[in-house]
């Protein structure tokens, strides 16, 4: 991790704050990681982060009544819009990273972008995502207030991830990243957590989570959840 890429994300998430946005945004993906070494008072992040997106999701959509056009707020940062793939879905990008925002996949689901015209730009809708917020924490850093998925949700969120991954790469960094987070929990003595998200997930869910430790050779877990 770069320090030129967090000191341009703490810009960003000062200006979201002093516009009245990031309340309603939870921060998804890796930078997760960075963010729990303040809130558990730990010198070093839980892994080395290797990445530029920096995702927000959006629990949320019908939260956001005042128009703040986001494009045009971070643009002074040197942000530009960039549109992906055929449903056009929006991220903000910077040579240092790039930002995306998120929505919760809801009923069937759609492939198509989710407008969020109050933001000036869209959201991509994923499945799962509705994890991530079933617990949450705050956490202090540089006088701006974060929200962040409780660790055991991110966890849960990975491992279901984990299940579903096609591309090599992004499977082999999702178990680095689980058998990490599950390490730090059993150290944290908070792998209980694990199991109270677990017994609220629907039992689809729960079929899911434990397929994928069975894959990942986490038998240990499966016991702790069942």
């Amino acid at each position: 991790m770069e320090r030129k890429q967090v000191d341009l994300l703490f810009k960003v998430l000062d200006l979201l704050e002093k516009k009245g946005v990031l309340r309603h945004l939870v921060i998804a993906g890796s930078w997760c990681l960075y963010f729990y070494k303040f809130y558990y008072n730990k010198r070093r992040a839980i892994v080395s982060l290797r990445t530029r997106d920096v995702d927000f999701l959006l629990p949320d959509p019908k939260s956001i009544t005042r128009e703040v056009n986001l494009p045009d707020l971070l643009k002074d940062l040197g942000f530009i819009t960039d549109h992906r793939g055929e449903q056009g879905y929006i991220r903000l990008v910077h040579p240092t990273i790039f930002i995306e925002f998120l929505v919760p996949e809801k009923g069937k689901g759609s492939h198509k972008a989710f407008p969020l015209p109050k933001l000036g730009l869209n959201a991509q809708t994923l499945r799962f995502m509705d994890i991530l917020y079933m617990k949450t924490i705050i956490v202090k850093v540089r006088d701006v207030k974060i929200r962040l998925p409780h660790p055991a949700c991110f966890l849960l969120h990975k491992i279901i991830v984990f299940e579903r991954r096609r591309e090599k790469d992004k499977k082999l960094k999702d178990k680095e990243q689980i058998g990490r987070m599950l390490d730090f929990l059993k150290n944290e003595k908070k792998l209980h957590s694990l199991k109270i998200i677990f017994t609220a997930l629907h039992p689809k869910w729960q079929r899911r989570v434990i397929t994928s430790l069975k894959d990942l050779g986490k038998e240990e877990i499966i016991d702790i959840l069942l």
